[in-house]
């Protein structure tokens, strides 16, 4: 099968269990919440360009649906900006995980939850000042800032559907047992991470449960497999991807 056959049905899939969820919705629900999705992968895994593959799709009417209304944002747009990143890293010079932009502690979790929580009312707010924030990578060498708000993305009422991609997206703490019996098991080829400790991995874990309120505003959740993974799994799942409901 070639790569753009693959990735249409890949995203198909998605599309079709979401348009199952708009399409069983009892009338009186159709226009009173977003359905929200959050879709989730490694890095390379493609989320991106599936996430917008499937904004696409549900946006296109055809003999089944209507046009579908779709807001889409990243995990990435809601990092701290460059200033707040700095501060952060300095407030824990031994965290190489609070070095830069990435791992859960980097992103702005009051204006995420406010952003989600807006979105998840705006049909019946008619709220029409919701902006998305924009992250530049490309800022700072690389390091990246927020851009203005008058750079964000405007969005209107009404919405059906709004997708969040992240590689983190819908991550819940664990327990120190389960981690340290994890850390006992890192693959070799990670050891060429920059030296960490354990407490360094549960501020992680500690941080990680600051993003609860997020996902709580979520009805499904969508995991997207790296080609690596695929390949692994190959001959044993038929599907390239898991995909469950959060509640």
């Amino acid at each position: 099968m070639s790569g753009s056959r693959a990735f249409e049905i890949y995203a198909f899939t998605i599309f079709h269990h979401i348009y199952v969820q708009l399409r069983d919705l009892p009338s009186g629900s159709k226009t009173s919440f977003p359905i929200f999705v959050a879709i989730q992968g490694p890095q390379g895994s493609g989320k991106s360009s599936v996430t917008e593959r499937v904004k696409e799709m549900l946006s296109e009417a055809n003999e089944d649906h209507a046009s579908y209304r779709v807001a889409t944002l990243s995990i990435d747009d809601l990092y701290l900006p460059h200033a707040q990143l700095n501060a952060l890293a300095s407030a824990h010079p031994d965290n190489p995980f609070l070095r830069g932009r990435g791992l859960p502690g980097t992103h702005d979790i009051q204006l995420g939850l406010s952003l989600l929580r807006s979105l998840k009312d705006i049909n019946r707010s008619r709220a029409d000042n919701i902006r998305i924030p924009r992250f530049d990578k490309s800022l700072f060498d690389g390091k990246g800032d927020r851009l203005p708000e008058s750079e964000w993305t405007p969005v209107q009422a009404p919405l059906d559907v709004v997708l969040l991609e992240g590689w983190c997206v819908g991550f819940y703490p664990q327990s120190r047992q389960y981690i340290e019996a994890r850390m006992n098991e890192v693959p070799f080829v990670l050891n060429a991470t920059p030296a960490y400790s354990l407490e360094h991995v549960l501020d992680m874990n500690q941080r990680v449960a600051e993003y609860i309120e997020w996902w709580d505003l979520f009805d499904v959740c969508v995991q997207v497999c790296s080609r690596v993974l695929l390949n692994l799994l190959k001959g044993y799942f038929m599907s390239h991807i898991l995909i469950t409901w959060i509640h």
